[in-house]
């Protein structure tokens, strides 16, 4: 070898070695921020129940004042009311009570017609075979109009289950000699149709 080739390795080495330090130097500036990262992030467990205490009563606070609201709101409605009330007459103010009765029968009455409603078409759907908690979905504004709906569902259901019945029947057939399969593919076909005749 001559000169020219040794300086040359002692250039690279010297390079090499210096990149070895700059990496060294950088990882250990990563790991003192890593380390310094640590220690801001290490909280101890008084310092975690403080925070977590602040923020239940942020909350709570929060709440009470909406609360509060809601009440106040409640309280100054009864009050006009009764100051509304208090500026009609004997006879204005009996027929505005006997109107809020009646409005308060009419809503009574909905909701009892609302449960007889959906109580007819939980036993419409229970003999029609169909799942009654589609009821409440099912459910129209009087009882022409749901058992409409009812039907109509019924008519979707019934051809949802026979294209799945058609899908189960395209099945390859076996190959011939095998007795075994050809009897359980039957016993598989009869059970779907049985189940079927059951649906309907």
């Amino acid at each position: 070898m001559n000169l020219k080739d040794d300086l040359l390795k002692l250039n690279l080495q010297f390079f090499a070695e210096e990149d070895t330090t700059d990496n060294e130097n950088d990882e250990t500036t990563e790991n003192d921020k890593d380390d310094q990262e640590q220690d801001n992030a290490t909280f101890s467990q008084s310092d975690v129940d403080r925070e977590v205490s602040k923020a239940v009563d942020k909350a709570l606070k929060k709440r009470e004042e909406k609360h509060q609201e809601e009440l106040q709101k409640a309280i100054d409605d009864a009050i006009a009311e009764k100051e509304r009330l208090s500026k009609l007459s004997e006879k204005e103010r009996q027929e505005e009570e006997l109107t809020q009765r009646e409005q308060e029968l009419l809503k009574r009455e909905e909701e009892i017609k609302r449960t007889q409603l959906r109580s007819d078409a939980v036993a419409d759907l229970q003999e029609k075979k169909l799942p009654s908690d589609f009821a409440d979905f099912l459910l129209g504004d009087d009882a022409e109009s749901t058992l409409e709906n009812i039907n109509s569902f019924k008519k979707a259901f019934d051809e949802a289950v026979n294209a799945q019945v058609k899908v189960a029947l395209r099945q390859e057939t076996p190959p011939s000699g095998s007795g075994t399969v050809a009897k359980s593919r039957a016993q598989s076909v009869s059970q779907i149709a049985q189940e079927h005749r059951l649906i309907k």
